[in-house]
């Protein structure tokens, strides 16, 4: 299609939008994105509330990226896009969705958001009442270990360097660093058994790299190119080594890693709410313990992924994450 016919288009979805008693159109990448953005649009603007419309600008449904970005050139107050940054920004001063009415997630996808500390710690006291206050410190280490695998990305992206995006640097390699799947972690204490798997798989991909890079190469870029990256990352966007996990990925550390480290943790944490139970009913009937027991176990046994494709929530109701807030203050300065 010409330029022209998006034009139409855009103005077809805004005059749809007011006919459905709609005040703004937003083009998101698929359906499954359409909740977190309308809750932080309304959070922003209450005014909004069921007020928002997500047109499809396309047969299929679901657009991607690439159909959004066609329509780039006809938002305004009444039509704006909301995508996943993939980080592009970082090493592309030019990516087409820094603009204003276009908005995009800052962390590398909305699955990111689903990986806060404070919101897995808020699911474990709604299904076992009890906490697990190390998620923090565990998401913290966890970047530190990854950390050179995500700056020598950026090193190759920035470069247009794709020799390696097959065999070593790319998504499938990363699922297999963060996976959690058959990683001997029993009991709260043994978070050191997972650092110790995280950084062997980096080691060895960084080896590989090296391997196939050239040591002369290698050598130098981790000694010049990517302290610089690192400098500048910290200083134009605020990205801490520790806090890597939020821009790297997001399907592969909430699929990989969160979600089933989450459920290890409920499971480790009912476990120790039955046995509190146990001790303190010691004196009841046998009935009244199995009764009080089974109530702790189906309240445990509430679906995972609503509650995790839920946490969002928490980060954009009380304003916890600098991200959140960054995507927050650009809708608030350009919607007013």
């Amino acid at each position: 299609m010409k330029d022209q016919d998006y034009e139409m288009l855009a103005t077809r979805m805004i005059e749809d939008a007011f006919m459905k008693g709609c005040d703004i159109s937003v083009l998101v990448e698929d359906i499954y994105d359409q909740r977190i953005w309308e809750y932080i649009i309304q959070n922003v603007k209450p005014e909004l509330r069921d007020k928002i419309d997500f047109p499809n600008p396309v047969a299929k449904g679901t657009r991607g990226k690439d159909i959004l970005k066609k329509f780039k050139d006809c938002v305004n107050k009444k039509l704006i896009i909301c995508v996943d940054s993939d980080c592009e920004y970082l090493y592309d001063n030019q990516v087409w969705y820094i603009a204003k009415y276009i908005y995009h997630t800052v962390v590398y996808s909305k699955e990111n958001f689903h990986c806060h500390h404070l919101s897995l710690n808020e699911i474990c006291k709604d299904l076992t009442t009890k906490r697990y206050d190390n998620f923090q410190t565990l998401l913290e280490n966890i970047s530190l270990k990854v950390a050179p695998l995500f700056y020598i990305w950026v090193y190759l992206k920035e470069n247009k360097i794709k020799d390696f995006d097959n065999t070593v640097i790319n998504k499938e390699t990363f699922k297999k660093v963060v996976r959690f799947q058959r990683t001997e972690f029993g009991n709260i204490g043994d978070e050191n058994i997972v650092y110790q798997k995280i950084e062997e798989r980096v080691n060895d991909i960084l080896e590989t790299l090296k391997n196939q890079m050239g040591e002369g190469w290698y050598d130098a870029t981790f000694e010049h190119d990517i302290p610089e990256i690192k400098s500048r990352l910290l200083e134009q966007y605020s990205i801490q080594e520790d806090k890597i996990l939020d821009f790297y990925y997001g399907h592969s550390v909430l699929e990989e890693f969160v979600q089933p480290f989450l459920e290890t943790i409920i499971r480790i944490l009912t476990n120790l709410k039955v046995n509190e139970v146990r001790e303190s009913l010691s004196t009841a009937t046998e009935q009244v313990i199995r009764e009080t027991i089974c109530r702790i176990e189906n309240i445990a046994g509430k679906d995972i992924d609503t509650k995790l494709s839920d946490s969002f929530k928490y980060l954009i109701v009380y304003s916890v994450d600098q991200n959140m807030e960054k995507i927050k203050a650009k809708l608030a300065r350009e919607l007013n």
